[in-house]
């Protein structure tokens, strides 16, 4: 038997992979291209068990040490899962799944905040828009009751921030594009740390709440430019908030740093 031929026969009938072994030249690289590819042509669907290491040693012809190097790296991109004693499946290939890498680089990241608002005006605008639309009498019944927790927490920050976060993942649950979801729930994350300071700012939740309160009526009205152009507005505010709270952040880093002097 040739080279060629003995390779090919490492292969299992079963797994989905009937093209010659791998080059060796970006093996890593080239097995979770070999994965994916088996995934979006239907060879692979979520749930598959993947064969055992020892056989995708064979199948790739890589080194142990390479193949599980790949398997960490289609673990980290949500595209396989190990269970334990159980082997390694496709996962459900859910977005939040796919994404969750995202939030991870999102939170991690030391974007500038003009990207960062700039990000949420694309996608949050655009989930308010697609929540205007569709929108069901249970969501705007539910959008109500935020708006109205909302005179209980005027006084309150952490309250606020709790209700807050609810309402803005609300939008994006009745928006339906769990693409869209991940996304904002990302943004939505970053430089948390300085907002948090920023709703102790006077009269900051009452403007917020005045906000929730227009982009509510908007959605409730299934108007998608009026839910727009609220949404637009609030970001508008909370970005100014947060500048103002990280300006003053540096004045006192600056004054502490004279103090020490």
């Amino acid at each position: 038997m040739g080279k060629r031929a003995k390779a090919r026969s490492l292969t299992p009938v079963n797994s989905g992979a009937n093209a010659e072994p791998i080059e060796r030249r970006d093996l890593r690289q080239r097995v979770v291209g070999r994965i994916v590819e088996l995934i979006r042509t239907g060879n692979l669907r979520p749930g598959d068990r993947l064969p055992p290491e020892r056989e995708l040693v064979d199948i790739f012809s890589i080194s142990r040490p390479s193949l599980r190097e790949a398997m960490r790296a289609l673990s980290t991109l949500g595209i396989v899962e190990s269970r334990h004693g159980g082997g390694t499946f496709v996962t459900d290939l859910d977005a939040r799944t796919l994404l969750a890498p995202l939030d991870f680089f999102l939170q991690l990241s030391q974007v500038n905040l003009d990207d960062t608002f700039e990000s949420r005006r694309v996608v949050e605008i655009e989930i308010v828009r697609k929540a205007a639309v569709q929108a069901r009498r249970d969501d705007i019944a539910d959008l109500n009751d935020m708006i109205a927790a909302h005179a209980k927490i005027q006084k309150d920050p952490v309250g606020f921030r709790i209700l807050d976060s609810r309402f803005h993942e609300k939008l994006s649950a009745i928006a339906g594009n769990a693409v869209l979801q991940r996304v904002a729930y990302g943004l939505y994350n970053m430089d948390l740390h300085i907002r948090r300071r920023a709703t102790a700012e006077p009269g900051l939740i009452a403007e917020s709440t005045e906000d929730h309160t227009e982009i509510a009526a908007a959605i409730a009205a299934h108007d998608p430019d009026r839910a727009a152009a609220a949404m637009a507005h609030h970001l508008a505010h909370i970005k100014e908030s947060t500048m103002r709270t990280l300006a003053g952040q540096r004045f006192d880093v600056v004054e502490s740093t004279k103090r020490s002097i």
